[in-house]
């Protein structure tokens, strides 16, 4: 690691955030790394992130090239939102099942994606890797082999005879879906990859754009074949979320209500 003494402050944060102790003071009261950092060392960037004055710069390491902090885009003070405003958006975020005949332009779903990569991962793996239709023909065709696999299952026939009578109660008629998989060797890919169809999810709507999760859909490409083969999903991986996207029909204008938090405070 990088120290710029002329900058550094020796505020201890970089000791302090380390989620595994790699930096350490060294002898000129400086911070250094340790020599298993090249071992252990994730690159989650907080070194870099948290240092007031930009004194720090980590070197090439597992995951990441080098990471200076001009490469890292500054916290804008004036962006931050208030309490009441994120409270606001995350009560008002609805699971959207009726869209509009309108697709989503590929910069904005790529938008999405790379705030996506923000979610928090085990050992900042980032394990989740993404499958987004481009349009509303090849999303239905995805339907049409979840509803497939249905009727061979003989499962969910409700389902199976809304989609003889042209209504789609898988995807609802979203113009895409995303889905994320994962190797099954990681550490927590479902867990991961929920997190990260999480980030995208708000990102999309502070968008104005809809989701909605994709059960149906999830649960077709563990056993299908034929959708899996479609999707191309690596043998050895799991689909560990799907998200149906789209410009919402309706407004909702209001908030609904929820049960009070259950909570037992341990003394």
């Amino acid at each position: 690691m990088f120290v710029d003494k002329e900058k550094c402050k020796q505020c201890g944060g970089c000791y302090s955030e380390c989620p595994y102790q790699l930096i350490v003071e060294g002898k000129d009261e400086f911070p250094k790394l340790r020599l298993a950092a090249k071992k252990t060392c994730i690159a989650c960037g907080h070194c870099v992130a948290i240092c007031p004055v930009q004194a720090l710069t980590l070197p090439e390491m597992p995951v990441t090239p080098e990471l200076t902090p001009e490469q890292c885009d500054k916290v804008a003070r004036d962006l931050r939102v208030s309490p009441e405003q994120a409270d606001q958006f995350l009560m008002s975020r609805r699971s959207i099942r009726t869209y509009k005949d309108k697709l989503i332009p590929r910069e904005t779903i790529e938008e999405l994606l790379s705030v996506a990569t923000f979610a928090p991962s085990a050992k900042n793996g980032q394990p989740a890797q993404w499958i987004v239709t481009s349009n509303p023909e090849v999303t239905q065709e995805l339907v049409g082999h979840t509803v497939h696999y249905m009727a061979i299952n003989n499962v969910f026939p409700g389902v199976i005879k809304n989609w003889k009578k042209g209504i789609d109660m898988i995807l609802h008629g979203a113009p895409h879906v995303a889905i994320a998989h994962a190797s099954e060797d990681g550490f927590h890919p479902a867990e991961d990859c929920s997190l990260a169809a999480a980030y995208l999810e708000l990102a999309a709507h502070a968008r104005g754009i809809g989701a909605c999760w994709a059960g149906f859909l999830m649960e077709a490409a563990e056993g299908c074949r034929d959708l899996r083969d479609r999707l191309q999903i690596p043998e050895g991986h799991g689909v560990y979320a799907a998200l149906m996207l789209g410009y919402p029909k309706y407004r909702y204008p209001r908030i609904p209500r929820r049960w009070d938090a259950k909570v037992r405070w341990l003394d």
